[in-house]
């Protein structure tokens, strides 16, 4: 079932949130790592996953470590920005894996509403 996190980034990004951790469609090669998002046809929880630790480390390297349950999480402002640092996030995740985070849902974050 979508939540509102989801619906809301659906809406931004103007394609679909999918729950399974795979791509489907005819596009040869939809999953492979060089393919730019702005090709990708849905999003998946992976990359909300991956949005958040690009957002994380934005502040980590501001040098304003924070813990992830009281950094407030921006809702993107178009599909470039959240491709851009869910692309960083990914990146940064595998390279610096935030404990906390496999505790917490992505609904239980701190979400910037838009205003």
């Amino acid at each position: 079932m979508k939540t509102s996190i989801f619906n809301t980034i659906e809406n931004i990004l103007k394609i679909p949130f999918v729950e399974e951790g795979f791509e489907v469609g005819s596009v040869c090669f939809a999953n492979d790592e060089e393919v730019r998002a702005d090709f990708k046809l849905q999003f998946t929880t992976y990359d909300v996953v991956n949005y958040v630790y690009g957002i994380y480390q934005w502040h980590w390297e501001g040098n304003k470590k924070i813990e992830l349950s009281l950094l407030k999480i921006p809702y993107p402002e178009n599909d470039k920005f959240f491709w851009k640092y869910a692309n960083l996030g990914k990146k940064f995740r595998l390279e610096h894996p935030i404990k906390e985070m496999e505790f917490l849902a992505i609904t239980a974050l701190n979400w910037e509403s838009i205003p």
